[in-house]
């Protein structure tokens, strides 16, 4: 009888809880569903939303040897330890909520302010959490290193259903995570794969301009899927790509197809991830596709290295960046102050550019210790004889600061929007 009164009362403890309160594991409600708000919440504020599955593959396990009361147990400390890992390693403003479906399912959803690079702060995130309950629960040796199957998707970008919405890329990252499920990854397989095989990408591109002169001097290359599908979200896109093993050649054929599309009149920044860029026949791949453009000079093309994932996972990406360097390709730093390591990755790669973040330059005007770090970057950047753009200017008044400070070349939708390829003068 007590424990029925004890249950009850927890029940009405979380029924009229806040929703705050409620981003941990909350009840499964029939009458309140308490991930609703939290979406909407996220959807009001513009963040990009994304959907973290992690499948614990061991409980089957244990079930078959200790039985369902000992899993009954270890279920709550593996729960336990899970809310401690996601709130030691993820920014605590990230996380909308931690859930548990079906048993074995353990879902995370997070919130972005903004869309760059999310994919590779989801995966680093991923990397902690895993490492950090393998520590507490398992061996974490290589026979261990299938005690989780993750998967993650990012939800669409505006939605009138965001449950709706979350489920869908809740399933979806459960097909990532099992790589299976009634053929319904083989079919992400397929989508991915025609999209490259058919080139089927749109590319977009955002002046980055000096700041003296307010002269165009270089483009950003931004990437869209096929219109008026799922796709045609990047990070949709991308995060198919990577999961399904198909990064490279996606990035590969934004590459080819900038420079048929540029033509080569222009200098050009081009966006490629660690693990592209570290590949084994990158630099051989980019020399055979500049054959096919004899009149471009390889000077004008920049490939921007993303920060926000450490470089140190790849062991010969400065073998390949030097490669590049002989062909007279120049390297940028993107993201730059956000991410892994800002000044060892500049030591490491000596970039010829080096690309401020926007959560730096975001209302700098009324940050005194953000300019300082911005003086200090680029205090570096001369002494590495780099370029310095900063990115993300949204305003007069951070533009006033980028000028004050005496950055070379600044980007952002104060200056102008993307717009398809190609683009007409400013």
């Amino acid at each position: 009888m007590n424990n029925q009164l004890s249950d009850w009362l927890l029940f009405c403890k979380h029924l009229f809880s806040t929703n705050q309160s409620l981003r941990f594991f909350p009840p499964h409600f029939w009458l309140r569903n308490p991930v609703t708000p939290i979406l909407k919440s996220a959807y009001q504020r513009k963040r990009t939303t994304a959907v973290v599955v992690f499948d614990v593959q061991t409980y089957k396990h244990q079930i078959e040897q200790f039985g369902s009361m000992y899993v009954e147990q270890f279920e709550k400390d593996v729960r336990k330890q899970f809310k401690q890992s996601v709130c030691e390693i993820v920014d605590d403003e990230q996380i909308l909520f931690l859930q548990q479906y079906w048993g074995d399912d353990i879902v995370l959803c997070l919130s972005f302010d903004q869309e760059h690079n999310a994919i590779s702060q989801i995966e680093s995130y991923i990397e902690e959490i895993k490492k950090n309950i393998n520590t507490h629960f398992f061996a974490y040796n290589e026979e261990d290193t299938d005690s989780f199957l993750t998967g993650y998707m990012v939800m669409e970008a505006q939605s009138n259903h965001p449950f709706q919405s979350f489920l869908t890329a809740y399933q979806k990252a459960l097909v990532m995570a099992k790589k299976g499920l009634g053929g319904k990854y083989n079919l992400m397989v397929h989508e991915i794969k025609e999209i490259i095989e058919h080139e089927n990408i749109q590319l977009y591109s955002q002046p980055i301009i000096d700041i003296e002169q307010l002269d165009v001097t270089a483009w950003e290359v931004l990437t869209r899927g096929p219109k008026d599908t799922v796709y045609e979200n990047p990070l949709q896109l991308f995060t198919m790509a990577r999961q399904t093993n198909m990064l490279y050649p996606l990035e590969l054929l934004v590459v080819k197809k900038a420079l048929h599309q540029m033509h080569g009149q222009e200098t050009i920044f081009i966006n490629v991830t660690p693990m592209t860029i570290a590949h084994q026949h990158f630099t051989e791949d980019i020399r055979s596709i500049l054959l096919q453009h004899p009149h471009i000079d390889p000077s004008k093309i920049v490939f921007e290295i993303t920060e926000r994932e450490s470089i140190d996972r790849y062991p010969h990406i400065s073998k390949t960046v030097e490669g590049l360097r002989q062909q007279n390709i120049r390297i940028a730093l993107d993201d730059t102050g956000a991410g892994y390591a800002s000044l060892n990755s500049i030591s490491f790669l000596r970039p010829d550019i080096i690309k401020v973040d926007r959560s730096l330059i975001e209302n700098i005007n009324g940050n005194k210790l953000k300019e300082s770090m911005l003086q200090g970057l680029l205090h570096i950047a001369k002494e590495a004889n780099a370029l310095v753009v900063a990115e993300g200017i949204e305003t007069a008044e951070e533009a006033s600061v980028m000028k004050r400070n005496g950055v070379h070349m600044v980007q952002g939708f104060f200056y102008a929007r993307p717009r398809l390829i190609p683009t007409p003068s400013l």
